[in-house]
């Protein structure tokens, strides 16, 4: 799989989780996995990252030098975080904090997990990215002001 055929079903599969096609999600990612090597993996999730970074720019505006992001679960507090949920979390804060090292040392974690493990995390991530930006969508709306056209 070419580098251009990736990226179109990285993005395919972010609107298909977005609009809560699970399914297609699922599958355009399956297939993504399939036909990727670990570095090529790699650039998969920072791209599920830097959409989730952008979001969080969108909603909230840009950080000062002295602030940091942090996600936090959505779940009840005595609830225990799912691994994978805990890598998308910690993979796309520190991906919207520019710690490239920290990134490194998540994803390296994850390829060291049994296979489906390492697939769970990949679709946590994108799962944590489309309910983000289901969430700006939702935000936007309420506030009256439409999101920005999708570059092609």
């Amino acid at each position: 799989m070419n580098t251009s055929r990736r990226a179109q079903l990285l993005m395919d599969a972010i609107a298909c989780a977005i609009d809560c096609d699970f399914q297609t999600a699922s599958n355009l990612m399956g297939d993504i996995l399939r036909n990727s090597n670990g570095q090529q993996m790699y650039g998969v999730c920072c791209g599920l990252a830097d959409a989730a970074r952008h979001t969080l720019l969108r909603l909230y505006g840009h950080q000062g030098p002295e602030m940091q992001w942090a996600l936090a679960p959505e779940s009840p507090d005595d609830a225990p975080l799912h691994p994978a949920h805990a890598f998308s979390l910690r993979f796309i804060t520190a991906f919207a904090n520019d710690d490239k090292e920290t990134c490194k040392a998540l994803y390296l974690a994850a390829t060291n997990a049994t296979a489906d493990d390492y697939a769970h995390s990949v679709i946590a991530l994108l799962g944590d990215v489309a309910r983000l930006a289901r969430r700006a969508l939702l935000e936007l709306a309420e506030g009256g002001e439409m999101p920005a056209a999708h570059p092609h």
